[in-house]
């Protein structure tokens, strides 16, 4: 087990709780605007997390990055309306991504057990795959088949929620789309789409947490795929047509 347990580390709040494990793509094609665009999407998505009560409250965040190795960049933890959020950076050119999947899968078990130890019910939890390219690395086409694995079974299971997403041109969308058995594409997007990508998931986490919006409702969206993925403003069209 990745993490240990207090009652201090889940608060007073006894809320239903929604965990979200962050995997993020750090490799070096994610180096200058990508990079960039990321960070302020992730703080502007804990800041408005933050700022709602019932979200604060319920939804619990946890980042890995994948590089040239993975990193715990920000583990599970109570979130405070003190509490920064770490600076992701992009310094290398290797993208273990099933590496990184696995263990976000690891942490996200752990808070699960967390959860059962305190008496603490919890929303499928969700897994935000967030890549610029192909898995590279020491074993990593077999990691990467593991964690398709995994995540099938966890999904088919109604265990967890995946939401896999491409940056620009270099992705290998088949594989990156096998993460996933109930999505039908992968969620596509470019460098300067990260704001409206965060902006979806904090009004599909508010929506979870506050209203009782459904988890196939994050995969049965009323939209056509484009091509080989489904295009990030196609999932705000449906967050609109929702409200």
């Amino acid at each position: 087990m990745l993490e240990n347990f207090s009652s201090s580390d889940f608060g007073s709040s006894t809320r239903r709780r929604l965990p979200i494990c962050f995997a993020l793509d750090t490799s070096g094609s994610m180096m200058g605007i990508p990079i960039r665009q990321l960070n302020m999407g992730l703080q502007n998505f804990v800041a408005s997390i933050k700022a709602n009560d019932d979200t604060r409250n319920s939804t619990d965040i946890a980042i890995i990055t994948f590089g040239s190795k993975v990193d715990i960049v920000m583990p599970f933890g109570k979130i405070s309306k003190e509490k920064g959020l770490p600076e992701i950076k992009a310094s290398t050119t290797l993208t273990p991504i099933g590496e990184g999947v696995l263990t976000a899968l690891e942490l996200l078990n752990a808070r699960k057990e967390g959860y059962k130890e305190m008496g603490i019910k919890y929303f499928q939890p969700w897994l935000v795959v967030i890549t610029d390219g192909a898995p590279q690395g020491p074993n990593a086409m077999q990691n990467m088949e593991l964690a398709i694995k995994a995540c099938n079974d966890l999904e088919r299971d109604d265990k967890l929620v995946v939401f896999n997403i491409g940056v620009g041109n270099g992705v290998d969308f088949d594989l990156l789309k096998r993460l996933s058995i109930k999505r039908e594409e992968p969620i596509s997007i470019n460098s300067t789409d990260f704001a409206k990508l965060f902006e979806f998931l904090g009004s599909s986490s508010s929506s979870i947490v506050s209203s009782g919006m459904s988890d196939d409702a994050l995969y049965t969206m009323d939209t056509s795929p484009k091509g080989t993925a489904v295009d990030v403003d196609d999932f705000m069209k449906f967050i609109d047509e929702d409200e």
